[in-house]
């Protein structure tokens, strides 16, 4: 009758070691979005410095021009750390840019929200756009249409100048419908604009 108790003691132990802190948790990753351009990968570990442990800062360049692409990952030490940095940083003014900061998706998961980078399911291409609109007119145009997550004219590198077209990433597929079928063609500043879904990748035949 003695052997029970041991029975008993065993298999509450096997419950118990569900620890994993070696090394951060991929939930602890925070995506910053929205970054001036002249922030770092060092400045932007200072900052959010002030939520906990910063593991990793790093801050997204352009391959080519090896300016900041304006946006960046940071990984905390925990994931309590990392919902803080979000609490503290989501909108804070950065040099005058208001930050985008959410959790960056795991691998392999599927976020609740998804950072608001890359949802190319709902990206539309905007054609022979006025030398004079910027982002902020291209938003808010196609915000008439329904919530847009991001908008961005294409600009030459060299002369700085709009090279006439741009991407608008609208939150849903019925919103990006909407807008496309109401923009498409429509008069922006005397000329005609063109919107359609955009590719995924152009296919280049070389």
């Amino acid at each position: 009758e003695q052997n029970t108790t041991a029975t008993i003691a065993d298999s509450e132990q096997g419950d118990g070691d569900g620890i994993e802190a070696q090394e951060p948790p991929e939930d602890a990753k925070v995506f910053v979005g929205n970054l001036p351009y002249d922030v770092d990968s060092e400045k932007l570990a200072m900052l959010f410095e002030q939520a906990g442990t910063v593991e990793i800062a790093e801050v997204i360049y352009n391959r080519e021009t090896d300016s900041s692409r304006g946006f960046g990952f940071v990984t905390m030490s925990t994931v309590e750390e990392a919902d803080k940095a979000v609490d503290m940083f989501s909108s804070y003014d950065m040099g005058g840019r208001l930050l985008t900061v959410n959790k960056a998706a795991p691998r392999g998961s599927r976020p609740e929200r998804a950072p608001r980078v890359f949802e190319p399911g709902c990206r539309v291409y905007v054609g022979n756009l006025p030398w004079s609109v910027d982002d902020a007119r291209l938003e808010q145009v196609f915000s008439e249409h329904g919530k847009v997550t991001s908008a961005r004219v294409v600009y030459d590198r060299d002369s700085g100048r709009s090279r006439g077209f741009g991407f608008v990433t609208m939150a849903d597929e019925t919103e990006m419908n909407d807008a496309i079928a109401a923009l498409d063609g429509q008069s922006l500043d005397g000329r005609a604009i063109r919107v359609n879904v955009a590719e995924e990748r152009p296919r280049r035949s070389f």
